[in-house]
């Protein structure tokens, strides 16, 4: 049998002994409640039995209380009569009610026979009180003679022994029903409990027994399972499961085997795919390394080649300028040479910009580029930037104002890189403004950083072009500035720099024209200051 099999027949055992045991518990609580309404309509009888008895001794004692004191005691004796007859009809609904009550377990032929008793000895009282109602008549008509020896012997006597005594047999009978219905229930509740008892056992037992063979059947193939799956994880991949059955788990140990067999086979072929592969790697890692020293050493040249190119071509295009400059102030007479050696110069100018830019450019990208990180004062690094920038700013004739406004400007930097990214700044801000305005610098100190800002009111920069200024070679578009020259590297260079300051650059556009360019820069605790080459 497979082991789905078993399992399938395991829990149909179980449930059918869970329903017996169930169905058992039902017929028990039945049982008791059947008894429990049985117990309490007995109990109605009983006092309904009770009260028919004293109501027959109020309507005695209200016959004769007729009979001695006159037709003035008729309305108490009306209403004994009255109570006496209600206590019929309420042992009637009690009687009624108590054969409702009745079960699987009872006989019904005993209580229809206490209707036909509710009957009898209701017929009795209505003969006695015949009996009181011919001497009531008797005393009215005035013929006292054998009213009382008639009293007594046709409603006193019958109350007293042929009423009284049928209601004592009654509840005699009724007590003697309760017994042998008591009898009969716990008959019946003993035998349930030995059925419940017996399929209990027969529960535990059974599923003992079953279950334990279960467990073998299953316990012994998963083990094996577990020691094989660990052996093929240990690199074992040669270990087999003896596959015996027909079940799930010889199934499974023959898929097991073909696993275990099928990895064998791919293990050996990529070991000897490893191996060439091992020489493959070997070979192109060598001919990479070859590979990366020569772009090495040819980025090397190139980037040396672009700084001489550029410091050699700087020098010959300063000497150019410097003799149109000359030649000019010379006031040559003839206007064409003039205009001539002024485009020269104007020349001159863009491509030592240009060379600039490249020799930027050079210097940034070069392997070997000096970066001194010690405790600097920025606020002299910026007055000499300023004073820089001044001169630069004089052919122009613009004004660079000053203002600081930090109790403490320590950092920990290169102050010459530093002071090259503010003049990129300052240089952009002569660069893009008018003659004869004025460019101010603030540095202020808050919330443990240090903040440059460098304000112009020149064309300013398009809202479109804010996203790509500190991108390399981005130069915006022409139309939105008086002037669009260079190679768009300087605010790259500053970006830089100011990154390796562990600070930040940001450049906005002031309405309705101008620049703004804020430089923010961490500040040094006062304890590094006695250690400047931490």
């Amino acid at each position: 049998m497979t082991v789905r099999g078993r399992i399938l027949l395991f829990q149909i055992l179980i449930l059918a002994l869970v329903g017996l045991i169930s169905g058992l518990a039902l017929a028990t609580l039945h049982l008791t409640e059947e008894f429990v309404r049985r117990v309490d309509s007995v109990d109605g009888r009983f006092e309904a039995l009770a009260e028919l008895n004293g109501q027959a001794n109020n309507y005695t004692e209200q016959v004769a209380e007729v009979l001695l004191l006159g037709p003035e005691q008729m309305p108490d004796f009306e209403a004994a009569r009255r109570e006496l007859y209600f206590g019929f009809h309420k042992l009637e609904g009690a009687t009624r009610e108590e054969l409702g009550a009745l079960g699987f377990w009872s006989d019904r032929s005993q209580e229809e026979g206490e209707l036909e008793f509710v009957g009898r000895i209701k017929a009795l009282f209505e003969a006695i009180d015949r009996a009181a109602q011919r001497l009531f008549s008797q005393r009215s008509r005035g013929e006292p003679a054998g009213i009382v020896e008639s009293f007594r012997n046709d409603v006193e006597h019958r109350l007293e022994s042929d009423f009284e005594g049928m209601i004592e047999a009654a509840l005699h009978e009724e007590r003697s029903e309760v017994g042998a219905e008591l009898e009969r229930v716990r008959g019946a509740q003993w035998h349930l409990l030995l059925m419940t008892g017996g399929s209990s056992t027969l529960l535990m037992l059974g599923s003992l027994g079953f279950g334990l063979v279960l467990r073998r059947s299953i316990a012994a193939p998963v083990r094996e399972l577990n020691e094989s799956a660990k052996a093929i994880a240990a690199g074992k991949l040669h270990h087999r499961i003896p596959a015996a059955g027909r079940d799930e788990f010889a199934s499974l140990s023959r898929s097991f085997n073909s696993m275990a067999e099928a990895l064998e086979i791919e293990r050996a072929a990529l070991i000897s795919v490893q191996g060439r592969l091992e020489a493959e790697v070997q070979l192109r890692t060598r001919e990479l390394r070859e590979a990366n020293k020569q772009l090495r050493a040819l980025n090397s040249r190139r980037i040396q080649f672009f700084a001489e190119a550029s410091h050699e071509l700087r020098t010959p295009l300063t000497i150019l300028r410097g003799e149109a400059d000359v030649a000019l102030r010379g006031q040559p007479r003839v206007r064409p040479y003039g205009e001539a050696l002024n485009r020269i110069r104007n020349y001159a100018e863009d491509m030592a910009r240009n060379l600039e830019d490249l020799l930027a450019v050079a210097r940034s990208e070069a392997e070997d580029m000096s970066f001194s990180s010690q405790i600097i004062d920025v606020g002299e690094v910026v007055k000499a930037a300023v004073q820089e920038a001044s001169v630069l700013a004089t052919p122009k004739q613009i004004s660079v104002d000053l203002s600081l406004n930090a109790d403490h400007s320590l950092i920990r930097g290169d102050a010459q890189r530093l002071k090259q990214a503010l003049l990129i700044g300052f240089d952009n801000a002569i660069k893009y403004s008018k003659p004869h305005q004025t460019i101010s610098v603030e540095m202020t100190g808050r919330d443990g950083a240090l903040e440059i800002v460098v304000r112009d009111s020149g064309s300013g920069i398009g809202a479109s072009d804010l996203p790509f200024v500190f991108d390399r070679y981005y130069r915006g578009h022409a139309g939105e500035r008086s002037v669009a020259d260079g190679l768009g590297v300087g605010l790259a260079i500053a970006k830089k720099i100011i990154d390796r300051h562990d600070g930040t650059i940001g450049l906005e556009r002031i309405e309705p024209s101008g620049t703004l360019l804020r430089i923010k820069l961490p500040l040094v605790q006062h304890t590094d200051d006695s250690n400047p080459d931490r």
